[in-house]
């Protein structure tokens, strides 16, 4: 029996799965290249350089915890132990929303830390002067990145594991299942969490909180 449309849809987005996990991201630079595309450092006053700074903190954050997110799915898959629950921080079956894991959670600061140290290089290039003159201020992107992308995920960790609702069936964890195909499961068994947000929607919130 399949019923996990999650592993069906993992080769092949659909709208609703761009828009949440790339939507904010792309308002951001939208915001961005609207406001200071073609300006020089110097045409800035102080609070549109903070704006700016701050648009940029955002934008780091946002694709940091996406990158965690999915750093964390994909490497702490490749764990011996089993994940435990966030919230209980008993044993779950690999693949449970909420579940985490060390190899996950090191996996997850290392893509936030990727994510920031991109933003290192790009925004060094982009403006060495006004970083050499102090006029925008030299942040670690880098560790930002890495502290921002593993609060996103433990967010995102933390709404599936009691927004998202997910189920054994057939000796496999599944989410985000309609109740009809839910019937059909005779062994059908809720693992944790209530079926509130679904995938997509628990990847937006936690991006768009982090």
């Amino acid at each position: 029996m399949s019923i996990d449309p999650s592993y069906t849809k993992s080769s092949c987005r659909d709208w609703k799965q761009v828009l949440c996990n790339g939507g904010i991201g792309s308002l951001l630079s939208l915001i961005y290249q609207y406001m200071f595309d073609g300006r020089q450092m110097d045409q800035l006053t102080v609070g549109e350089r903070k704006l700016m700074v701050l648009l940029i903190w955002a934008y780091i954050g946002f694709y940091a915890c996406c990158a965690a997110d999915t750093w964390a799915s994909e490497l702490g898959a490749l764990s011996s132990d089993w994940p435990v629950l966030i919230t209980t921080l008993k044993p779950v079956p690999p693949g449970t929303n909420g579940g985490i894991s060390k190899l996950g959670l090191l996996a997850s600061f290392a893509g936030g830390a990727a994510i920031g140290l991109a933003a290192d290089i790009c925004l060094w290039i982009q403006y060495f002067s006004a970083y050499r003159s102090g006029v925008l201020p030299k942040i670690p992107y880098n560790m930002l990145g890495s502290l921002l992308g593993m609060l996103g995920s433990l967010i995102d960790s933390l709404l599936g594991a009691t927004m998202q609702a997910s189920y054994l069936v057939n000796k496999r964890v599944v989410s985000d299942v309609d109740a009809r195909e839910l019937k059909k499961a005779d062994d059908a068994k809720l693992v944790c969490g209530n079926d509130i947000l679904s995938n997509n929607m628990v990847n937006f919130v936690a991006s768009a909180l982090a």
